[in-house]
């Protein structure tokens, strides 16, 4: 396949992906209270199993799993949003910082949407789904750099 129809390629996979990405993350946030409580308690069961089991320890809450799964959720948005810039082959400080932006702008869109389904809007949560977003884009660059190195 020529590059360039591989670059289009995957870009077009890229924007797909983060899209289904962002359903997802924002679908959750229209979740009415109930709701959301009830799917991290089915997640915190899950979760409390796999954690005694491999760490022998289980002070899993609620609280810890619902902000968990925010990082997550954002660290994967800021890893797909780097990886379009990388496909693009336009990685430079100018557009790490357009992923880091799209990602804060997506994690206040997120809070403002919870305000439609009757649940707050916290500023702490912002700043947690913002700092997914840069774990999420600094473990990307740092793989992007260290496979480029060992292609040279």
């Amino acid at each position: 396949m020529p590059q360039k129809s591989r670059q289009v390629w995957g870009t077009v996979g890229n924007l797909l992906l983060i899209a289904a990405l962002l359903v997802f993350i924002f679908g959750n946030s229209l979740q009415n209270r109930a709701q959301s409580t009830e799917q991290s308690v089915g997640m915190l069961s899950v979760l409390s199993g796999l954690f005694q089991w491999v760490f022998g320890y289980n002070g899993l809450t609620e609280h810890v799993v619902r902000k968990l799964a925010h990082f997550c959720e954002f660290a994967a948005l800021g890893f797909f949003t780097q990886h379009l810039w990388a496909v693009r082959r336009r990685v430079n400080l100018h557009y790490v910082l357009h992923g880091l932006f799209f990602g804060l702008l997506c994690a206040v869109t997120d809070e403002m949407l919870q305000t439609l389904s009757d649940r707050s809007a916290q500023v702490s949560d912002v700043v947690l789904d913002f700092s997914g977003v840069v774990c999420g884009s600094a473990v990307f660059l740092l793989l992007y750099l260290l496979i480029r190195r060992h292609r040279r």
